[in-house]
């Protein structure tokens, strides 16, 4: 009886807010998007919300958490390579979104997909066979990795955002699910999630909208968050809480290959601080540790401005640097193309300077680095970067212009409780909550 007397006091003091009891699982965050939706997908992120939602809903073998890489969905830190063989453990019991047993084939498998898909950098000292990553699955849990470089950080790698182990479009081991329909993207909770269930029941996130209509919505309890502010006018009628993301996403100008002669102008003729009314903290390199790019040219006839359709960070950048220009006395024209023809329209030749967000795949300023040549289309240099050549040289040829940092604030609901980032930035969606009483009335409906 003592010892029962004993456990039940601390239960009361394990969660010490104000005497409330802990989170209870239910609720839906009802949250606004940045850009025009689509399902979560590792190998193209282009946003900081996109980050976070790639995070909601897949796991990586292993992540980063302050200075160390530690395991994920893997058990343990890879085994010490006998003769240039690495071997990759699982943790036991780790279900897929159907359901299913995660097993070491299906781990192959989603490797070896993502190489094809665009990750190839992120593989780089992975031995291959016939074109293929030499990774072969041995019984139900183990991995078995051929390394091309025995020095490598073989974990550090399968940390990286790229390498997210992707089971089926949406579909993962992360703590939600993820489903397109109607023009609003859905997560659901899963509750057998690798690192455990989260506490709200599932996340809403519908299509952009213009700032009145989101604040509207805020302020009549259509959205549990915003990203314009507190409410119409800068008001609102019930308590609002603030939470500011870290200024870790850089926000390129990138201009066509056809064109790069006129990078130098075009920077020096960009006012910062007239861009960090919409959003950007002003900068001119990727990260503070690593030299802004080396850029030379002078600019000469108009300025097509390529703008992907229904992103709104993007419209508002293309119209502030279009109202920049024309001071100048350079013309410019804005092109919205809808997200299904982005890319065969980036391949063409009908723009010429176009904007890159690049939210980091890990916290290493490398991988931010070589994250960033990926995004302008060049993998052999990101697969340089990655494979230890100097940051100094690859961050001063970059053929960008820095225009600075992405800055964003959630302003969310009192009642929404939990709301956190981990060490990229990214929202941690896993972690929020509403109190018991809340949940039980939305459960109710």
């Amino acid at each position: 009886m003592r010892g029962l007397a004993c456990l039940v006091a601390a239960l009361a003091f394990a969660w010490p807010a104000h005497g409330a009891l802990p989170p209870g699982y239910g609720g839906t965050l009802h949250l606004p998007g940045t850009s025009a939706l689509r399902l979560p997908d590792p190998r193209d992120v282009r946003t900081p919300l996109e980050s976070s939602l790639v995070r909601a809903v897949f796991d990586t073998l292993y992540e980063v958490r302050g200075d160390q890489v530690v395991p994920s969905l893997a058990a343990a830190m890879p085994e010490v390579p006998t003769e240039g063989v690495a071997t990759i453990r699982l943790r036991p019991g780790i279900r897929r979104h159907d359901r299913r047993p995660l097993r070491a084939r299906d781990v192959v498998d989603a490797l070896r997909r993502a190489d094809r898909d665009g990750a190839a950098p992120w593989f780089e000292g992975i031995a291959r066979d016939d074109g293929r990553l030499a990774i072969e699955a041995e019984g139900e849990l183990a991995i078995r990795v051929t390394l091309a470089d025995p020095t490598m950080s073989l974990a550090q790698r399968l940390a990286a955002t790229p390498t997210a182990i992707v089971l089926g479009r949406g579909h993962g081991t992360g703590p939600f699910r993820a489903r397109l329909r109607g023009g609003v993207l859905h997560l659901a909770q899963f509750r057998a999630a690798a690192r455990g269930a989260p506490y709200l029941r599932g996340i809403s996130i519908s299509p952009p909208r213009d700032r009145e209509s989101e604040l509207r919505a805020f302020d009549l309890d259509e959205l549990t968050a915003s990203w314009r502010g507190a409410g119409l006018y800068g008001r609102s009628g019930r308590s609002v809480e603030r939470h500011a993301l870290p200024n870790k996403t850089p926000v390129l100008l990138v201009v066509h290959r056809s064109k790069r002669d006129r990078l130098r102008a075009l920077a020096d003729g960009i006012d910062r601080q007239r861009l960090a009314r919409i959003g950007l903290v002003p900068a001119r390199s990727i990260d503070a540790s690593l030299p802004e790019p080396r850029l030379t040219g002078t600019q000469s006839g108009p300025i097509r401005v390529l703008v992907e359709q229904g992103d709104r960070f993007q419209a508002e950048l293309a119209d502030a640097l279009s109202a920049r220009f024309d001071e100048l006395g350079w013309r410019t024209r804005r092109i919205d193309v809808a997200q299904d023809r982005l890319a065969p329209t980036i391949l063409g030749n009908g723009w010429d300077v176009r904007f890159v967000q690049v939210p980091p795949p890990t916290a290493s300023t490398r991988d931010l680095l070589a994250a960033t040549w990926m995004a302008i289309g060049e993998p052999d240099e990101a697969r340089r970067v990655i494979a230890g050549e100097s940051l100094d040289g690859h961050a001063s040829r970059l053929p960008v212009v820095v225009l600075g940092h992405r800055r964003q604030t959630l302003h969310h609901q009192a009642s929404l409780l939990g709301v956190a980032h981990d060490d990229m930035g990214r929202l941690r969606f896993d972690s929020m909550f509403f109190p018991r009483d809340d949940t039980a009335r939305e459960d109710a409906r």
